[in-house]
């Protein structure tokens, strides 16, 4: 494990890593910037680029490449090293020769291009018109379409397997990716998203690991609104939260975060300005979930839809998070049934 470290640091500038972050000048033989720990008006924090160092004068937190990713991403040191030991081209020696670990990495990266693929598709306006004529609607504006990186899945059987397996994934490859549905005669596979718009569910790092995918626009209503990718070696959609990797730094500075039940609410609330916001998208908030989340704040704000089955869902969250000693608050609503419809207008602080 010592020797992973040390041959992590030794391939890594800690400039680089903590330039990820924050915004850093050169100040002699040092590097300066403000503290990405506390809130400060004149910079303090410093990097020694030859010590591989950082230490902030105001708030005293300081260390080295690894505790600065630990600190600022409220992360495990295992999950750190993994993180790095990627950045650095560094293979573990515990995970040498690890199939499932191989199998994450090629799973992760067809999921990236398949998403290049859905994002094409609906800038490019394959296959259907209206559909983003219908995000506009929504009140969703195409830089907030850009960073969700929303897409569309074309109708068809083997639109997204044919553009895969172009590219060197073989069927049983992209099965595991849950892109696929495998036929019940067992001889073959098909495009699980057909005509939907989608969109990309990251892990905290910004990976995608799946989607949720809802019906286009006058597409066939008599199936499921929503198809979400199904449990995978990737995605488990109880450890899932919509918008994480997006809102993270925003909940470590506001000191909570305000949980919804969509994607819609999740993007419309980011471009009201309201970037703490993340959804459970479409299962019940679960005990993970909330862990995760307490590694930002301890506090949260749920704006669930106003029907019944909304208001429902928020009462055995809050028990939830009670149980997991969760400072918790239930926004509600005069006018409008969700956070999506109503959310550009509201303001709302938590203390």
């Amino acid at each position: 494990m010592n020797n992973n470290v040390e041959e992590i640091k030794s391939r890594l500038n800690i400039v680089d890593i903590v330039g990820e972050y924050v915004r850093l000048t050169k100040a002699g033989s040092h590097w300066k910037g403000l503290c990405p720990f506390h809130n400060e008006k004149s910079p303090s924090f410093m990097v020694n680029e030859e010590k591989q160092i950082f230490h902030c004068f105001g708030c005293a937190k300081g260390g080295d490449v690894f505790s600065f990713v630990q600190e600022i991403e409220s992360m495990e040191f295992r999950e750190v090293l993994k993180i790095l030991a990627e950045k650095a081209g560094v293979q573990l020696e515990e995970y040498k020769g690890g199939q499932v670990t191989d199998n994450k990495k090629r799973i992760l990266e067809a999921l990236e291009l398949a998403t290049k693929f859905y994002e094409t598709q609906l800038w490019k306006g394959v296959g259907k018109e209206g559909i983003m004529q219908y995000l506009h609607t929504r009140g969703l504006s195409d830089e907030s379409i850009q960073n969700f990186r929303l897409g569309y899945a074309p109708n068809g059987w083997d639109n997204i397997s044919k553009f895969l397996l172009d590219r060197g994934y073989n069927l049983s490859e992209i099965e595991k990716t849950g892109l696929l549905v495998k036929k019940e005669n067992g001889s073959g596979y098909y495009d699980r998203f057909r005509d939907r718009i989608m969109f990309p569910i990251t892990d905290v790092m910004g990976n995608v690991i799946g989607y949720s995918a809802r019906v286009a626009p006058g597409g066939d209503e008599s199936q499921a609104k929503y198809v979400n990718t199904p449990e995978t070696l990737v995605y488990h959609k109880g450890k899932a939260l919509y918008g994480l990797s997006y809102a993270k730094s925003e909940i470590k500075k506001k000191n909570y975060v305000l949980l919804v039940e969509g994607n819609m609410d999740v993007i419309a609330s980011a471009q009201a300005g309201i970037i703490n916001t993340v959804a459970v998208s479409g299962t019940a908030l679960t005990g993970d979930q909330i862990t995760m989340l307490k590694r930002y704040t301890e506090n949260i704000a749920m704006l669930f839809d106003m029907d019944s089955a909304g208001q429902l869902a928020a009462k055995k969250s809050t028990d939830l998070c009670l149980q997991k000693s969760v400072n918790v608050k239930i926004v509600t609503l005069e006018d409008g049934k969700d956070a999506a419809d109503v959310v550009s207008s509201v303001t709302f602080e938590c203390s």
